[in-house]
């Protein structure tokens, strides 16, 4: 489908708009997204289910203009971009050559006012083994953009290759757009402000590191735990009678008390703001950033951490539609968070089909202030991401902490009522 006229950008986009007007050489908002597919793959195939999901995804096809946070769009403005093929047969080491290139090409810059919002790159390795880079400015897609898209191109691509019709394609993107205008002159968004304004009260200013360190790229430390370690996790949480997510976040404050003696801890906690809304099924940008406070006191335990945890969150959850650059604005630049925490606990595979096998990996995500935890599973898989601002973490430091954490976070697994310790990391 493709919307004619013209609609505002939204509250997430405002932002994100200015500062590429601002600076339009920026490349901290191009994320990116690595699947990798093992199996006799039919390129011609991916490359039309691509086009063709293209095709229904108005908010990727954008062109935008206009002044400062005043911008506009024009969805589906734009021709889908064609997929480029990359050919790495016969070269040695292929897959070290796609990474490369892949990461060079992650700063290679959009032309948001064309309708250039994201691309894609298949890289053949071999004939059964192929790399799907999507790219995308932050602008255009969150994470769970990524995910409805790419579960529709999956399903163009089974339908293709002789699989069941696909179903009712996205759903449009205009009514996204009119539900954030009414929302920002809502009664409810004055409501929203109050809780959170409430919640930072008792916090004395502390000017954000954003203002002297600038955001960045991070360095980024990557490992799977153990399924033996899942188990312990999943078996920890229905113990404790919780959802598996909550220790997480709960061992990430008690990481950052450890690590900055802060007692009140404000994690950030992506929020795709969807429950309820239209946007459900548009592959767009509504995430935000829900502040999750909590008081790490001496000597807390998993158990304890992870019951304020869950009472935060769904204390929060009601207000998540208020944006954190509205915030941030509304405390004169206060800093609203210590680390970042996105727990994704359902990172199904793409369902290409029987004969293929398919995992994707997360390459860029936006940058960070300073550390970013990351954590995707399914099944007894779990990924632990952590990225760190680059002027304050290097590599070596960055995976001590890694290692630190995970250390830290199993015993408490092990022995939820006593008090968590973490293993010292050099500055």
């Amino acid at each position: 489908m493709t919307l004619t006229g013209t609609l505002p950008l939204t509250a997430a986009q405002r932002s994100l708009w200015a500062e590429q007007q601002a600076h339009p050489d920026h490349t901290l908002n191009h994320t990116a997204d690595c699947t990798e597919v093992r199996g006799p793959l039919q390129r011609d195939a991916f490359e039309r289910a691509l086009h063709l999901t293209m095709l229904e995804a108005e908010a990727l096809r954008a062109r935008l203009d206009g002044p400062g946070e005043r911008g506009v769009q024009h969805p589906g403005a734009a021709a889908p971009t064609p997929m480029t093929l990359v050919d790495l047969r016969g070269t040695p080491n292929a897959a070290a050559h796609a990474e490369t290139h892949l990461r060079a090409h992650l700063d290679a810059p959009f032309d948001l006012t064309r309708g250039h919002l994201t691309d894609h790159t298949l890289y053949v390795l071999a004939d059964d083994h192929h790399w799907w880079v999507m790219r995308t400015h932050h602008i255009a897609l969150d994470g769970y953009g990524v995910a409805l898209f790419g579960a529709r191109v999956a399903e163009h691509y089974r339908a293709l290759t002789g699989g069941p019709a696909v179903g009712a394609p996205f759903a449009a993107y205009a009514p996204v757009v009119a539900e954030d205008a009414a929302y920002a002159t809502s009664a409810a968004r004055q409501a929203d402000r109050a809780y959170w304004m409430k919640l930072y009260a008792d916090i004395p200013h502390t000017p954000a590191p954003l203002l002297d360190l600038g955001l960045a790229r991070g360095t980024r430390v990557t490992g799977d735990l153990s399924a033996e370690d899942v188990r312990a996790l999943r078996a920890c949480a229905d113990a404790l009678r919780t959802p598996w997510p909550n220790l997480l976040f709960a061992a990430t404050a008690a990481y950052w008390r450890a690590r900055t003696g802060e007692r009140h801890v404000f994690l950030a906690v992506p929020s795709m703001a969807r429950l309820g809304s239209v946007a459900a099924r548009v592959p767009c940008l509504t995430m935000n950033l829900l502040p999750l406070r909590v008081n790490a006191e001496d000597g807390a335990s998993l158990a304890d951490l992870a019951g304020q945890a869950d009472a935060a969150y769904r204390a929060a959850r009601p207000h998540a539609r208020y944006r954190y650059e509205d915030l941030w604005a509304d405390l004169n630049g206060h800093r609203l968070f210590g680390p970042e925490v996105n727990v994704i606990p359902f990172a199904a595979p793409l369902n290409l089909g029987a004969a293929l096998q398919v995992r994707t990996r997360n390459v860029a995500s936006g940058p960070v202030e300073d550390l970013a935890f990351a954590f995707t599973g399914w099944a007894e898989r779990l990924t632990f991401a952590l990225d760190g601002h680059p002027r304050l973490y290097d590599a070596a430091t960055l995976q001590a902490h890694h290692a630190a954490f995970l250390a830290g976070l199993m015993d408490g697994v092990r022995h939820p009522h006593r008090s968590l310790v973490f293993p010292a990391v050099r500055a």
